[in-house]
C-alpha cells in the first residue's frame, strides 16, 4: 500500500509494490492502483473476502477497479475514522473493497453500524431484503462523455459497454450526454487541492527531520 495513502498507482518502494492479479506474466506486471493495493490484491488473490482502505481522490476504487473489483467511497462521517492515520481532514473516507457491489454494501452496513447495535446475520439479512427492493426497471443512468473516457484500452471499453446493455436489458434508462464540467472538475486538484495543503500540514514537523525515511515520491507530492 502506498505510503501515508499518497498515491494512485499503488506503488511502495519499502517493502514492495504488490502484483496486480491480471497478466502477472507480463514483464513487470501491471500496476494494482491505489493507494490501498495491498488490500486489493489481497482479495483478489483470495487472501480475504474483503478489504478496508482510506479513501481521499480513489484510494478504494482505483485499486478495487484496477483489480476486478468493487470499491465503496461512503460519505466522510459514516465510517468512523478513528485510528486512521490522515491524508486529508476535508476527504478521507473510510471503505469498502469486495467482490460484488453486494459485497461491498455488506461490508459498509457492518463498518457503519454502531458496535453491539446488530449482529452481522441481522445485517446480512436487512441488507438482502433492501437491495431485492431495488429495481433496475426505470431507473435513469448516465454515461457522461468527458475525459474519464480518454485514452480507455479496447478490452476495458468492450467490458463498460457490455454491462451498460446489461443494464438497459434489465429495464434500466441509459442516457448518453456531454458532461464537461466532469473534465472541468480536474482544476479543482491543481497545485494538490485540498489534500496537498492538509497533508503538507500533517507532515511538516515531521519532514523536517525524517525526510529521508519517506518515500520519495510521496514526499515531493507532500
Amino acid at each position: 500500500t502506498v505510503e501515508f495513502a499518497f498515491g494512485g498507482v499503488g506503488t511502495n518502494p519499502h517493502f514492495g509494490t504488490p502484483q496486480n492479479p491480471f497478466e502477472r506474466s507480463l514483464n513487470g506486471g501491471r500496476v494494482p492502483g491505489g493507494s490501498s493495493s495491498g488490500a486489493a490484491v489481497a482479495v483478489a488473490d483470495g487472501m480475504g473476502i474483503a478489504g478496508i482502505g482510506s479513501d481521499t481522490r480513489g484510494s478504494v476504487r482505483i485499486p478495487a477497479a484496477l483489480c476486478g473489483l468493487v470499491g465503496f467511497k461512503p460519505t466522510a462521517e459514516r465510517v468512523p475514522r478513528n485510528g486512521v492515520f490522515p491524508l486529508s481532514y476535508s476527504l478521507d473516507s473510510v471503505g469498502p473493497i469486495g467482490h460484488s457491489v453486494g459485497c461491498a454494501a455488506l461490508f459498509d452496513r457492518i463498518m457503519s453500524s454502531p458496535p453491539g447495535l446488530t449482529g452481522t446475520s441481522t445485517c446480512v439479512d436487512s441488507l438482502h431484503t433492501e437491495l431485492s427492493s431495488l429495481p433496475l426497471s426505470g431507473l435513469r443512468l448516465l454515461v457522461p462523455q468527458c475525459s474519464l473516457f480518454d485514452d480507455v484500452e479496447a478490452p476495458v471499453t468492450a467490458a463498460f459497454e457490455a454491462a451498460v446493455t446489461c443494464l438497459e436489458a434489465a429495464g434500466a434508462r441509459v442516457a448518453h450526454a456531454d458532461a464537461a464540467v466532469l473534465t472541468e472538475t480536474q482544476g479543482l486538484f491543481k497545485d494538490g487541492g485540498f489534500a496537498g495543503p492538509e497533508a503538507a500540514y500533517i507532515h511538516r514537523d515531521i519532514l523536517r527531520t525524517r525526510r529521508h525515511l519517506y518515500d520519495p515520491r510521496v514526499a515531493s507530492r507532500i
